[in-house]
């Protein structure tokens, strides 16, 4: 049995050349890899610096005619090409007799059972199943399903309080005139928002981040003239309201075991004795017990060991 394999050379001159090639060949691949790494770190860290510049603090910011010298999704692209060019690593033996795992088919998951079903009867026009004859017979539906959605209905509640008027001025209370049944409870008396639209309100702002301007704008798309300064009127009626719920969640707070604290410097424009220059701060406190997670936020124009002992040892009322 004959063999094509060329036979090694055995002078030891051409191994060591042969040696000095390889070890060469490596050295360049190794700097390439290393200035394309760099050269990847540098874009990535250029993104970073655009993004905090592009969104952060407008002082910050970038002017638009300078962000156009850096285009992200040429950056992005770029990125992309240069990985592929990176030289694979060799696997080792054991990585080779390792079996690759088999890519996990996607599979669609059920519905949620707790919403409710509309169902649509899908069938063949008269004359088709005229056409069909007798040959066929009917054994049932295929079920497949879709999720859909209703847009957001806002309507108006129109509350009719009954009047009554004494007969004669001889039934005990006349006196009074007209008798009108009282206003149903609310959360901020004669506001002519309802509780669901307020409860609307704070959820799309501090659980789905929806400025309020963009509320408006959602608004005013439905013919709903609600500004954004009634809106935050709204939100700042709540403080007395909800104050036992605050209550009741700082109490909360302090049960867990452990309590994160940390503090963003914030300035506040047209704040009562103080500059616009001077430093504020937001207290963020993250505690409560397992399960039961609680997140304060509390305003303080310093970042004094005063500001967290008066939330964290603050005693209950």
């Amino acid at each position: 049995m004959s063999s094509t394999a060329q036979p090694l050379p055995d002078a030891p001159a051409e191994l060591r050349a042969i040696i000095a090639q390889l070890t060469e060949q490596l050295a360049e691949a190794e700097r390439e890899r290393g200035a394309q790494e760099q050269r990847i770190a540098q874009l990535l860290e250029t993104i970073e610096l655009l993004k905090r510049k592009r969104f952060g603090r407008s002082a910050d910011q970038l002017p638009d005619s300078q962000l156009r010298l850096f285009d992200e999704t040429e950056l992005e692209a770029l990125i992309g090409e240069l990985e592929a060019e990176l030289p694979v690593a060799p696997k080792s033996d054991a990585a080779k007799n390792t079996a690759e795992p088999t890519k996990r088919q996607p599979v669609r998951r059920p519905l949620p059972s707790h919403l409710p079903r509309v169902e649509r009867l899908l069938d063949f026009g008269e004359d088709e199943k005229a056409a069909m004859g007798d040959d066929w017979s009917f054994i049932g539906y295929d079920t497949s399903e879709q999720l859909a959605i209703l847009p957001r209905q806002t309507y108006v509640i129109v509350y009719k309080r009954a009047k009554y008027i004494a007969r004669t001025q001889d039934v005990p209370g006349a006196e009074v005139g007209v008798k009108i049944a009282p206003r149903p409870e609310q959360i901020i008396p004669k506001s002519i928002a309802h509780s669901s639209l307020l409860a609307g309100i704070v959820t799309a702002k501090f659980v789905d981040a929806l400025p309020l301007y963009r509320q408006e704008k959602i608004f005013e798309r439905e013919g709903i003239d609600l500004s954004r300064q009634t809106m935050a009127g709204l939100l700042i009626q709540l403080n007395a309201p909800l104050a036992p719920i605050a209550a009741a969640l700082k109490a909360l707070l302090r049960q867990g075991t452990v309590v994160h604290v940390d503090e963003t410097p914030v300035q506040v424009l047209r704040e009562p004795g103080r500059d616009n220059t001077q430093t504020s701060y937001m207290w963020v406190f993250c505690g409560g017990p397992p399960g039961q997670p609680v997140r304060w936020f509390a305003y303080a124009d310093s970042r004094a060991a005063c500001v967290p002992k008066g939330v964290l040892l603050e005693a209950p009322a």
